[in-house]
């Protein structure tokens, strides 16, 4: 098991970049400081001078006691985030530099996980705002059945004052009581997707059957919350000009494919017929064959691909047959 604990030293971020009270820092603020500090930002929004100093703040003092990701290249989370960076042409770092892995406890079965409780802070490289990411996550094989449950969450926070805690006990708020489906729904925090296998009914031993339960619990809404808490204000194209239509799908997607890099998950989903979900290699977010979860999230940004309905009705028949044993 690897549990990680806040680091006594500074991030390779705090190294980069040098502290509010020295030299030329000194006299600046607002926006100024922090596109000085954390920059170069991307397209910062127009936010005033108090929301700037907050975040940048808030930031460090976050960064002082929790180390990011731009450093550690070894970790899943690190490897993740590279992977959205390069998807969406951004320099080397400009993302992984922005999570921060306020609590990490794995346990590993082989190359997978088995256990996985894992909670990140994402800060946005254009709005003075954050999002925080928690998995909760087991998986492991027994002689005849598997155990399998997770849920992945999300928390966007729009105000930071300067007097925030940036501590990890702050933020873990969430409610991991009951079903999975459930612990990412108080105290503001939202629900992106979860699954488990049902035992119910005596669903065990050596009649057990691959009784999935699961959902992507995010919509169109979300999706804009999440793209602009993140990147800042997107304007939908005409629906006739195809190129930019493409354009703000893949900005759309990959925004919500950046929550689960933040937790270590790649998972690539399609955005055109010619190109095909591929699924995380290490985590289990769906328990049959059906790729509910990358087809939820086309959904979420407004759109589907021609097979799509045709997998959905698939998906569905398999759930059913595995239900009655038949799979």
């Amino acid at each position: 098991m690897t549990a990680e604990q806040p680091s006594a030293n500074l991030s390779m971020e705090e190294n980069a970049f040098p502290q509010s009270g020295s030299g030329a820092s000194t006299q600046l603020k607002g926006l100024e400081l922090a596109n000085h500090l954390f920059g170069p930002l991307l397209s910062p929004v127009t936010a005033t001078e108090a929301q700037w100093s907050a975040y940048t703040e808030n930031r460090q003092r976050t960064s002082s006691v929790y180390r990011n990701v731009l450093g550690r290249p070894s970790r899943l989370i690190s490897k993740a985030v590279q992977v959205i960076e390069q998807d969406m042409g951004l320099e080397n770092g400009t993302l992984r530099k922005c999570v921060s892995i306020l609590a990490r406890d794995v346990s590993m079965d082989d190359d997978d996980p088995r256990d996985a409780d894992n909670l990140v802070r994402i800060y946005s490289p254009s709005t003075p705002k954050y999002i925080d990411v928690h998995i909760k996550y087991h998986c492991r094989p027994r002689y005849y059945e598997i155990e399998w449950f997770y849920s992945l969450g999300y928390k966007i926070h729009n105000r930071i004052r300067s007097s925030t805690t940036g501590s990890a006990s702050a933020a873990k708020d969430y409610v991991l009581d009951g079903c999975p489906s459930t612990w990412h729904t108080r105290n503001g925090w939202q629900p992106l997707c979860w699954g488990y296998f049902d035992d119910a009914d005596g669903n065990y031993g050596e009649r057990w059957r691959r009784v999935e339960q699961g959902a992507l619990e995010l919509w169109d809404d979300g999706v804009l919350d999440v793209f602009e808490v993140l990147f800042g204000p997107i304007d939908k194209p005409p629906v006739d000009d195809e190129a930019a239509t493409l354009a703000y799908r893949r900005k759309l997607v990959l925004s919500v494919r950046f929550l689960f890099a933040a937790v270590g998950i790649d998972y690539r989903v399609a955005c055109t017929d010619d190109e095909e979900d591929e699924r995380p290699d290490d985590y289990m977010l769906e328990g049959i064959s059906d790729k509910w979860v990358a087809r939820g999230i086309r959904k979420a940004c407004g759109f589907q691909l021609k097979n799509d309905p045709e997998e959905e009705k698939r998906g569905q028949e398999e759930r059913e047959e595995e239900a009655r044993g038949e799979a």
